[in-house]
């Protein structure tokens, strides 16, 4: 698969893709992944090749402060602390029982093309990582997806080395929690501390917006504002039912927000000079009239007196 085909409506600069301080955002990934699938056509064990690259040497100094950690335990609260960082967008969750360590990964939110390849780059990505982190081969005590099973689950049962329970509840693969506890084999407090001060570092200058309207505000601008409601929800990684869901909580829906973005971009450009007729046409009006209507609908003013030149 060439460069150019990899990267296909992605907007990813090939240029950068050596830079170790670069980062994506969720909409790209989605992008990147389903091209490759298209690639590989009705490969379904996509997702398991590429966990197999998930070591602690791939993920930078993010990994670095995973494989200087004391302990397994402690790592995985790192891999908690910093999930930002981590390789898979889907949000995941670690719980313990007396017996059990366990990672939920929560996909309910992915778009169903990308699921499955999800699902087997998040649990078979932490089987590879976890043994990556110890040194030596780990061994995972139950495998469940949400998926049906695929064209060939042997497969999948070699890969994990138990058979995987498919349609369950949930996503989730567990372990004897006695692994918690076994000392890491590159253990360094004074590497770790250095990582994780780098990492928190990244973190505070790639923070996204705390809200969704701003989330979408940002997505909306850096596609000229020509995306719809639900080509916002797949960048964000939803559907577009909890994208409204999630903006009704913060008291606005997409066509407001939408709009908002409108006519703050046709002020500036009245300010600017351009005449209101050519306004219209940049944002999608069929007339400088129903322009003029919506535009002092929307700021209480008509266009005239913002641009004296018509």
């Amino acid at each position: 698969m060439s460069i150019d085909s990899c990267l296909a409506r992605t907007r990813i600069d090939p240029n950068r893709l050596d830079d170790p301080l670069a980062s994506i955002p969720v909409w790209q990934e989605l992008a990147l992944i389903r091209n490759i699938q298209a690639f590989r056509s009705s490969d379904e064990q996509l997702g398991l090749m590429v966990a197999r690259r998930c070591t602690a040497s791939t993920m930078g100094m993010f990994g670095q402060a995973l494989a200087a950690s004391d302990s397994l335990q402690q790592a995985r609260q790192l891999m908690e602390r910093y999930e930002l960082l981590g390789l898979a967008f889907s949000r995941f969750e670690f719980s313990t029982t007396k017996h059990q360590l366990c990672m939920t990964l929560h996909d309910f939110e992915v778009p169903a093309d990308c699921q499955r390849f999800c699902e087997e780059r998040g649990l078979g990505g932490c089987l590879v990582l976890f043994s990556d982190l110890l040194g030596a081969p780990v061994k995972a005590k139950t495998v469940s997806m949400r998926l049906p099973p695929p064209a060939d689950a042997d497969v999948y049962s070699d890969y994990f080395g138990v058979d995987v329970q498919y349609e369950a509840q949930s996503t989730q693969i567990t372990f004897d929690r006695a692994i918690e506890q076994q000392v890491l084999p590159n253990a360094n407090r004074k590497i770790r501390l250095a990582s994780e001060r780098y990492c928190d570092e990244v973190i505070a200058a790639h923070a996204l917006p705390m809200t969704f309207e701003a989330r979408v505000q940002e997505l909306l601008q850096n596609h000229d504002l020509a995306l719809d409601l639900e080509e916002v929800a797949q960048h964000l990684g939803m559907s577009s039912r909890q994208l409204r869901r999630y903006l009704t909580g913060e008291s606005t829906n997409f066509r407001q927000i939408l709009l908002k973005l409108k006519f703050t971009r046709a002020q500036a450009l009245l300010e600017a000079g351009m005449p209101v007729s050519q306004v219209a046409l940049q944002l999608g009006y069929t007339s400088a009239a129903s322009f003029s209507r919506a535009f002092k609908k929307q700021t209480g003013i008509a266009p005239k007196f913002v641009n004296k030149t018509g």
